[in-house]
């Protein structure tokens, strides 16, 4: 990286070295002619116009020499409606009045972001980021650190930067196709031998818990314990990765979710984990940083696929952590239960994930795969056998999940579309007019975690939070069971 003054110094003799046109190869086989300054008219193999905006950049900016390099480089390697995607996103950005001739980006720059249409703003950040891969000269030492190191600005500016790492396509949370097609391409590898027990099990200790490698790191193998071999019941002992003020570890009890949970379990009974002693690491001799490049390199290995890239999903540890939020936070979640979830002491942060949901959703919506969570609406209080019972039978926003405890098994159906975004199903159970009950949820083990949750609570409010919906879970049961006798 360079200081500012000496910037356009270097940009005026990138000028004179950067090609300003390029022969490319599509992912279809097909060679184009890209230039500079020239837009491109496409068509995809679809036959739908999918027009590349070389048109909108100047031939004399070092910044939109880099731009155009970047792009003539993802036309080989990304599908054409990413690449027309993200010219026009750029084109909103450079349009704007502060934008005009900018051959230097800082995090001003970066900020105005927030005026252009929300759905675009997640596609200008990755190819930021490659341009800064490729070519420092054009930014700022400060955005060069932000799009490095992006995890690490989360709560700095009160939080500003939350949306667009949350949004962000290639680091931030995924969408529900890329779990899905993360996650299988994960087991079947494993299925065949190609990943071994400690890798995987590494893989999903980051996907079912969202911590942060420096909290895989401090676990030890005592920090598992597992109560019920057989019902895969396991609690995990999370470190606080921050500390306040104090010298004491501390730590925070989680239930492992059940492939985690059984993956654990097997890895527990690995030679190396059996002769390890209980003090030992969880991950046997390896540093956060070494943990983190683990599951890139395992994960970079497998053919994994992302609709909205039109190519490999790029996977790192934060990005199960920022899927885990979003997720929670879209089924239901109270922002106290983020918190636990993440580890954090307090919600103040918690708020930027919220806020961030809204362009979160948008984009995914619109044109890049299925939508990744589903908000959790209040329900209507009639009790049901089946989900095509419901009021809004058919659609799939009214199911209500259990995110937090069944691992998003669907407990019911919500009668009305209103978004109340409340802590689901417990505080539809606590009393929503709205409530349709799926009567064949497995309500005694939602009950059994509400009565151990309750347990360890010392915050009154949400015992009796939990007492409330114990007690509905109680008559749903009972209504239930009188259900069963009458046949």
């Amino acid at each position: 990286m360079i200081s500012t003054k000496d910037h356009t110094l270097l940009s005026q003799a990138c000028s004179l070295t950067y090609r300003t046109a390029r022969r490319v190869v599509l992912l279809d086989g097909r060679i184009v002619e890209a230039e500079l300054g020239v837009n491109l008219p496409l068509i995809d193999r679809d036959g739908i116009s999918t027009p590349i905006r070389f048109g909108l950049f100047d031939k004399k900016n070092p910044f939109h020499q880099s731009v155009f390099s970047c792009l003539a480089t993802t036309l080989s390697t990304h599908s054409l409606r990413y690449n027309s995607t993200v010219c026009h996103a750029t084109e909103k950005w450079l349009r704007l009045p502060t934008m005009v001739g900018k051959d230097l980006i800082g995090i001003p720059e970066i900020n105005a972001l927030s005026e252009i249409q929300a759905s675009y703003r997640p596609f200008i950040i990755p190819l930021l980021r490659r341009i800064k891969d490729s070519n420092t000269s054009v930014l700022s030492d400060e955005a060069c650190d932000f799009l490095e190191n992006s995890h690490s600005w989360e709560e700095k500016s009160q939080g500003a930067y939350y949306g667009l790492i949350t949004n962000d396509p290639e680091k931030g949370a995924l969408t529900e196709e890329e779990l899905h097609n993360a996650n299988s391409v994960l087991n079947n590898a494993f299925a065949l031998g190609l990943i071994s027990q400690d890798t995987y099990t590494l893989c999903w200790f980051f996907i079912g818990t969202g911590v942060r490698p420096v909290q895989a790191r401090r676990m030890r193998k005592r920090d598992v314990v597992v109560h019920d071999r057989q019902g895969f019941d396991v609690t995990l002992r999370i470190p606080l990765a921050k500390g306040e003020k104090t010298v004491a570890d501390e730590y925070w009890l989680r239930r492992a979710p059940t492939v985690l949970a059984e993956t654990l379990i097997s890895y527990l009974d690995t030679p190396a984990m059996r002769d390890a002693k209980d003090h030992d690491h969880l991950f046997l001799g390896q540093s956060s940083r070494e943990l983190s490049r683990k599951v890139v390199e395992t994960f970079s290995a497998l053919d994994t696929y992302s609709d909205r890239l039109g190519a490999k999903i790029p996977i790192t540890p934060y990005r199960f952590r920022y899927t885990l939020a979003t997720r929670a936070l879209a089924q239901g979640a109270s922002d106290y239960e983020v918190a636990r979830l993440l580890t954090h002491r307090s919600t103040s942060c918690i708020q930027y994930y919220r806020a961030s949901m809204p362009e979160l959703q948008k984009p995914i919506r619109e044109a890049l795969g299925k939508e990744m969570g589903y908000f959790a609406r209040a329900f209507q209080g009639k009790p049901i056998s089946g989900l095509h019972e419901a009021t809004r039978a058919g659609d799939p926003d009214a199911v209500i999940t259990d995110f937090m405890r069944l691992m998003g098994m669907p407990v019911g159906a919500c009668g009305t579309r209103a978004e109340c975004h409340q802590n689901a199903p417990v505080a539809c159970l606590a009393g929503c007019a709205h409530f349709e009950p799926l009567l064949s949820a497995p309500w005694e083990t939602l009950m059994a975690f509400l009565v151990a949750d309750q347990e360890i609570e010392t915050e009154l409010r949400i015992r009796q939070i939990n007492h409330s919906a114990m007690s509905a879970i109680q008559q749903i049961i009972t209504i239930r069971d009188t259900s069963e006798e009458a046949f």
